[in-house]
């Protein structure tokens, strides 16, 4: 019940706080994080190396990784970009708002044994993940192209890190 609970929590959260109206402008962003989420999907069951994995899925993990690439995650990219600040100082404490809030979740996940971390995959880890993931969005937000070119290398720098033999 963890992941229906982060899931419908999430969703309501960003109809209550989110910038729905500016739903569209995002749209290309949602496609861009959608795509990497099924692209890890897609590498990790070529590879057979899942680094991390939900577990006590939500009917199944078909349908768990769906609810959270289709509709978790674009409702969190319309909470954080639709909120994004201009101000300097109040950007860098909105990136570190997420990141936190970001690996809170995940850690309470962990706990709670609702995904499960492999092949050296860890909360540092994590907490590095979102530390550049959130940034990319915003970049991909304001140059999609560039944050594409910039995705192809941190895609490669975690199939080596991580010891990935897809070639």
């Amino acid at each position: 019940m963890f992941h229906a609970a982060v899931i419908v929590g999430g969703v309501l959260l960003s109809f209550g706080k989110g910038n729905w109206q500016r739903w569209r402008e995002f749209l290309p962003t949602f496609y861009y994080w959608a795509l990497f989420s099924c692209f890890y999907e897609y590498i990790s069951y070529i590879g057979n190396k899942h680094l991390w994995e939900f577990d006590r899925n939500f009917i199944s993990l078909f349908v768990t990784e769906s609810l959270y690439t289709f509709l978790f995650y674009p409702s969190m990219i319309i909470l954080f970009l639709g909120n994004f600040p201009e101000d300097r100082n109040k950007k860098v404490r909105h990136y570190l708002k997420w990141i936190s809030l970001s690996v809170l979740i995940e850690a309470l996940a962990l706990k709670y044994g609702a995904i499960k971390f492999d092949h050296g995959w860890s909360i540092v880890w994590e907490f590095f993940f979102y530390s550049t993931m959130y940034p990319m969005l915003r970049l991909h937000y304001k140059k999609p192209l560039t944050a594409l070119v910039l995705s192809v290398f941190f895609v490669i720098f975690y199939l080596i890190v991580f010891d990935y033999h897809l070639f």
